[in-house]
């Protein structure tokens, strides 16, 4: 018995190596039928498996169809590296650097403290302020990088709520009539009153968040600043009472609301617009890889489609929350313990802080005013390139000819531009209205964003996941093997279709919660596609409540990289995220399939089997 134990955990130290070795073995069979569809089913199961397990990193188990393809004879290597960067990539890549260039200047922090200032200081107004914030961010940001800014801002302000409520409690005077936070930098991400996030962000791994270089102390206030060991002086609490084993019923609640609203926001936020999160691009370039451009898929169009469910699960989800985390008598029409009796205090403590934070921003730069022009004028292309609620005008496209023009243009219009447009006003300029100095000799002056942090931060491995999964598509329909798994669902005809978009959304819902989501939409999207042709229904019946489903992961850390942001502090554990997880992971698969069978049919029309996808059997 103790040799079997032993031998257990050597294989689980070496798991990952025998992943590698053992899944080509255990699939070899299918070599041996010298057929191109069993070849394209074993690349398939190959990848399946590296992805699902992480055997390898996933960006490089991303590059094996470049080898694979080749070696049995597939796909050219011209044609399979051909995928790698097709225009959705770009598409990615451009919204990539404009976030960037949002986060170099501090546009989003901007953004996100003033929206905490206008929804007030009541922990349920404050949590509303944080998801509203945070959904509106990911929308163009990174969900991930929302997240990783986002979450020590709401930790900030929990412990400085937390420190008031201790101060109060003994009776003790803080200057200025409040407590400052000291933060603890040895202990990040223990749940004790850490705000500094290293290595937690998966799309930006030589990231920091915040940066050591600025000395950030709770909610990105720089040390220098304010002197906040000299400051307080409030006796015996202490730091190190701010631990999570001392925290009261309340506080705990509180903390954990806090920081879950962000996580799930981002999750929301992101599948708003087609860029927002890896799995919506990724499901956009799969539907282009297969079937081409002419699938009606756009920015605009999707975005009236998501917001609706946007708002909506923004709404629930806040209420639930608050219902679970926040004083059970909490309602609008009954003052609480979290919102009522200590609203002074508890709201003064947050409001001050936040006060604090966006004086500490000080007045709006040249810079930030740029990068809002330019994310602006973005956003107005992406939306106007094709034009149906402006009469008389069908778009800035139409300028152009047909099939010319998609949104990776206008992303690349704007990214260059970015690289060009000065970060301060030149000097020429402000010498002729005299706001220039008079010992500032002329010279260049550096751009909004330099290429050096554009490639520092541009999430390369999602580029290579994505890209990836976009030559896995083109493997399958070259190798006849999506040929072949539409004859094989063709035993499925009999169930109604509304009845297998229900099927699949709560299996590949509840799969993606131990996986990689945009791993998993990458494997499953064409295998979806085949079944459509199957069944005769249009492939975006199926494949967009699927990408929604995968996204709509909020019960385990491993879900989604927001997901394993906030359990990275600590404070959130396992079954706090399960419980409040639970909920709206059922809440998401009902609206994936209430709006396909709403929405869907109202901008993409589901329900007729479309001119561009197969209509052989149909």
């Amino acid at each position: 018995m103790d040799k079997l134990r032993y031998a257990g955990r050597v294989a689980w130290a070496y798991r990952s190596t025998l992943i590698i070795l053992l899944v080509p073995a255990l699939a070899s069979p299918l070599l041996a039928q010298n057929s191109k569809p069993a070849k394209g089913g074993w690349v398939v199961i190959v990848m399946a498996a590296y992805w699902i397990t992480e055997a390898l990193p996933l960006a490089v188990t991303s590059l094996l169809p470049m080898i694979l393809y080749p070696l049995l004879g597939i796909l050219d290597t011209n044609d399979v590296t051909m995928t790698y960067f097709k225009d959705t990539v770009v598409l990615f890549l451009g919204s990539m650097i404009m976030a960037i260039s949002v986060e170099e200047r501090n546009l989003h922090k901007r953004i996100a403290i003033g929206t905490l200032r206008i929804m007030g200081s009541r922990p349920r107004w404050l949590m509303l302020g944080f998801m509203i914030s945070t959904a509106f961010l990911s929308m163009w940001i990174s969900n991930t990088a929302t997240t990783a800014m986002m979450v020590p801002i709401a930790h900030a302000i929990v412990l400085q709520i937390i420190k008031e409520r201790k101060v109060r409690s003994r009776g003790l005077v803080a200057n200025d009539g409040m407590a400052t936070i000291v933060p603890d930098t040895d202990e990040v991400g223990k749940g004790k009153g850490s705000y500094e996030l290293k290595s937690v962000n998966p799309a930006f791994p030589d990231e920091k968040q915040p940066s050591n270089d600025h000395h950030h102390t709770p909610g990105g206030i720089k040390e220098d600043q304010e002197p906040t060991t000299e400051a307080v002086s409030v006796g015996d609490v202490k730091h190190d009472e701010l631990d999570i084993e001392k925290l009261t019923p309340d506080e705990l609640r509180l903390s954990k609301g806090m920081l879950l609203c962000v996580a799930y926001a981002a999750t929301i936020g992101g599948t708003t617009a087609l860029t927002g999160t890896g799995t919506t691009v990724a499901m956009t370039g799969i539907i282009t890889e297969i079937y081409g451009d002419n699938t009606g898929i756009t920015f605009a169009n999707w975005f009236y489609f998501m917001i609706p469910v946007t708002v909506l699960s923004i709404f629930v989800a806040w209420i639930w929350l608050q219902s679970l985390f926040l004083d059970r008598g909490c309602s609008f029409f009954r003052r609480c313990s979290c919102c009522g009796s200590n609203e002074t205090a508890d709201g003064q403590a947050a409001k001050e802080l936040i006060k604090r934070e966006y004086k500490a921003l000080g007045p709006i730069s040249f810079a930030e005013v740029a990068v809002l022009v330019h994310f602006v004028c973005l956003i107005l292309l992406w939306f106007l390139r094709k034009s149906s609620f402006i009469p008389g005008f069908d778009g800035w496209g139409q300028l152009f000819p047909a099939g010319y023009v998609n949104d990776a243009t206008a992303a690349m219009v704007i990214s260059i531009s970015l690289f060009i447009f000065p970060s301060k006003m030149p000097w020429f300029i402000r010498k002729i209205f005299g706001n220039a100095d008079d010992n500032e000799s002329p010279g260049p002056v550096d751009p909004i964003l330099t290429w050096k942090t554009a490639q520092k931060k541009i999430p390369w491995n999602v580029v290579m996941l994505i890209g990836g999964g976009f030559a896995l598509a083109k493997g399958c329909e070259e190798s006849g093997l999506s040929a072949w798994m539409a004859d094989l669902f063709g035993a499925l005809s009999s169930i109604p279709p509304w009845c297998m978009v229900l099927i699949l959304t709560v299996i590949l819902c509840l799969f993606t919660e131990v996986t990689s989501n945009v791993a998993t939409t990458t494997v499953f999207l064409p295998i979806c596609a085949s079944l459509a042709e199957s069944l005769c229904v249009n492939p975006l019946y199926l494949m967009i409540p699927v990408t929604l489903a995968c996204t709509y992961a909020y019960m385990l850390p491993a879900a989604t990289p927001p997901n394993a942001i906030v359990f990275s502090f600590g404070t959130v554990k396992i079954p706090d995220m399960v419980k409040a997880g639970i909920f709206l992971n059922v809440f998401g698969i009902v609206t994936a399939n209430v709006l396909i069978n709403t929405m869907g049919d109202a901008i993409y029309d589901v329900f007729t089997y479309p001119s561009w996808a197969p209509a052989d059997a149909c």
